[in-house]
Order: structure tokens, then sequence, then C-alpha cells
């Protein structure tokens, strides 16, 4: 099931978790009247880091690992529910559920609380560790009435989520799918012997109206010269042995393999540290960032299985009976590595690509650059120079590794950007 999680396996993440801040002392007593602002945290940048490694380490210990799609969730729940309690300290913006005000609870303590608080229920094989980091960050903070406040309130914005999240159609997402037998739909795809996540487009958004709100247009009819082009970019590109593809193209093909959203939500901590942003502002844009990762999920699976387009894997081998005189048969091809269990179209790699694109060319305006380490190739990096120039690359390794059609990729850009935009105009915008 390793396509599932889209690893080439558990490593050690490779992000040093900060040290919060210190000078919250004026936090023990309040913060001295409505018009002192209350001392700035660390705890998004501590609590983000400690998210991403609680994922890493429940994927080592769950069958298949932790899917991007329950990854995303577990991340907006957890960082809706950090946001929703900054902002009852210092309404900076909008909540997103919990309208509360405690202008005196303590903002380390809050975070800390809200996010263990949701990754507990989320990812219960990690309680314990999430309770050790939990009480290690308690353990840093001035006793008094501030910290408990902030306690009480980081549980309650969690409680909070939880419950609005209870029933959303996530538990119930695998379902049952009977391939149609005719050109052009979707068949398992090996080594497997069935699809996944059948149901996760009907999965209640976070900020979407529904999974349909974005839905793609069409993949290419099979006797379009597009549909051929397409089908001949893959063949060569995507094959397992390919000599067409370069060795860099190789390399994007494995080092994106990572889930999506933790890819953009370890280069959202980098740039929010290279660029200096405050607390308030951290834990809001991560927020934001896998509300719209969660909700691309949500709308490229509704697409999915809406359209049950055979992935490129299905259609190379059986291009005999596709009706177009231009592809070929090859009933040996096989991909660079094997496709997930879903249909090819959209894709959700390219769709979450696009939405975390989006939420972060929101936040980051000017010049940014930046280098990041891949989880599924270890040891290497890579440099860009814009947030666009990453998101395709992430995009096109889907063609590289023999996953998708380029329609399928460039729809579910589109898409993600979509829903990505959606999401910065209906949530947590500025109070």
């Amino acid at each position: 099931m390793k396509s599932l999680r889209t690893l080439s396996g558990t490593v050690a993440i490779g992000i040093s978790i900060l040290a919060l801040a210190l000078g919250l002392t004026s936090c023990g007593g309040g913060y001295g009247g409505p018009t002192y602002a209350p001392a700035d945290t660390n705890a998004p940048a501590e609590w983000s880091a400690i998210a991403v490694k609680a994922v890493l380490d429940a994927s080592a210990v769950t069958p298949g690992g932790v899917s991007p799609m329950e990854e995303s969730r577990a991340y907006a729940m957890a960082f809706v529910a950090a946001h929703d309690a900054l902002n009852a300290i210092d309404r900076r913006y909008k909540p997103y559920l919990s309208d509360l005000q405690a202008p005196g609870a303590n903002a380390d303590a809050a975070v800390a609380s809200a996010v263990s608080t949701v990754l507990k229920s989320a990812l219960p094989s990690q309680a314990a560790a999430l309770n050790v980091a939990y009480e290690a960050a308690l353990a840093r903070l001035p006793e008094g009435g501030a910290k408990t406040a902030g306690m009480a309130l980081g549980r309650q914005t969690a409680q909070a989520i939880l419950a609005a999240r209870t029933g959303d159609g996530s538990a119930g997402a695998q379902g049952l799918y009977v391939p149609v037998q005719v050109p052009g739909a979707y068949q398992f795809t090996p080594p497997f012997d069935f699809a996944a996540f059948v149901n996760w487009g009907a999965v209640k958004p976070f900020a979407m109206e529904s999974g349909r709100q974005f839905r793609t247009a069409a993949p290419f009819a099979l006797t379009d010269p597009a549909y051929t082009a397409d089908f001949n970019e893959v063949k060569s590109l995507g094959e397992a042995g390919s000599s067409a593809r370069t060795a860099d193209q190789t390399q994007i093909a494995r080092f994106w393999l990572e889930n999506t959203p933790m890819s953009w939500q370890r280069i959202a901590m980098t740039l929010a540290t290279d660029k200096g942003l405050n607390g308030w502002d951290q834990m809001r844009l991560y927020a934001l960032l896998q509300v719209a990762e969660a909700d691309a999920y949500v709308a490229s699976f509704e697409a999915k299985y809406f359209y049950g387009f055979w992935r490129p894997i299905t259609a190379i081998r059986a291009a005999a009976t596709d009706g177009n005189p231009d592809t070929t048969e090859d009933v040996a091809w096989t991909s660079l590595e094997p496709a997930p269990p879903t249909p090819d179209h959209a894709s959700g790699h390219a769709a979450a690509a696009g939405a975390g694109a989006a939420v972060l060319e929101s936040v980051f305006t000017g010049p940014v650059t930046f280098t990041h380490p891949s989880e599924s190739l270890p040891g290497v990096t890579r440099s860009f120079v814009s947030i666009a120039q990453a998101e395709q690359e992430i995009g096109a390794s889907r063609i590289y590794l023999g996953f998708h059609f380029r329609r399928a990729v460039s729809q579910g850009l589109k898409q993600g950007r979509q829903v990505g935009v959606w999401a910065m105009q209906h949530v947590m915008g500025p109070a």
C-alpha cells in the first residue's frame, strides 16, 4: 500500500522543532489592558513541526501509511483549532468556528492544547508522544491563571472542531467500486485489486460548498489528437525503464512522492521563518493552507469517481481496444512506481499542489526562494526561485512516474488553484 501514502519510506524528518519564545511573563497575570497586545508566540512553528513528525510516525505504524487526504484533514482541524484559540486571545483574524473571547489566556498554552488535543484524536497511535510534547511545552510556561486559561481555551476550540467534523463522511470514505469493462473506464491497477477512498469526494469540505463545486473539465475523448499526445508522452516518460526520461525528471518523480500536504506545510514553515511571520500570521497561514489542501482532495476525488477514467498503465496495455489508430498497445508496459489505486482524472497530487501554491502566493507576495528536502528521496534537496516552480514540478512528477496523463495534471492544478482562492476568500479573513 506504499502508493497510498505516496512515501518511499518513513524517515526521520529534517525539521528542527523550534524552542518556545521567552518573554511571556506578562501572560502570568493578564495583559494589562485592552490596548496592550499579547506577547508573540513561537508555538505555531513548534507545533507545526510536531504535527508533521506525528504524521510520519503514524505512517510508520499504520498499514498503507497515512494518506494525504487523512493527513490534510488532521492538519486542518488542528491548525484551525489553534487559529481560533489565538484569535480568542487577540482578534486579528476572523475565527473559523469558535467565536470566543479570552484576552488573558497564555497563547503558548492555547496552541499546545489545541493542536495536541486534535492530533491525539486524529492520530491515536501518537497519543503518548503527543502527551510528552505537550507536557514539555507546558513545563516551560509560568504557572498561573493565564496558563490555565490557555490550556482550557485550546481544549475548547479543539473539541469544537472535532465535534463539527464528526460524521463528515471521512470514516466511511473507502467504499466499494465495481469497474465497468469498457475502454476508457478505470480498472484496478497492479498490484492492487481494489479502488481506494471511493467516497472521499462526498466528505464534508472545510470551505467549499460541496465536492463538485470545482469539478474539472472531462478527460479527452480517446480518439482526440490531444489524448494521443498525452498517451504518447506518458508512455515515453513514465515507463519504468524509460530512456527518454532524463535523470533530473526521474529525481523529480521520486522527490515529490511524499504527501503534498506535508510538502507545502514544511515549505510554509521555511518561508514563515525566512520572512519573520509572527505567531498569529503563521497559525492563520497553516490553517488556511491545510483547509485548502483538504478541500482540494475532496474536489479531486469527486472528479475522479465522477469520470472514472483509466490510468495510463491500463490505457497503454489495452490501447488496441481504444478505437484510436494512433495509439500503440504495449501489454508489458509498467510505470516507474505503482500508481495509487484510484482513477486518473483529476490528479489529487496536482490539485493539492495548486491549492497550496495559491495560498502561499497570497501570503508571500515578494520574491521567494527556498530549498526543500525530500522525505521520499532522503538526502536530496531541490532549490526553487518561486512557489509556482515547485507547484509545476509537483504536477509534472506524476507524468514522470507514469501515474497520470497530462490532462489530469493540468486540470488538477487548475482545480486546486480554484479551491485555494475560494478558501482565502471565505474563511479566516482579516478581523
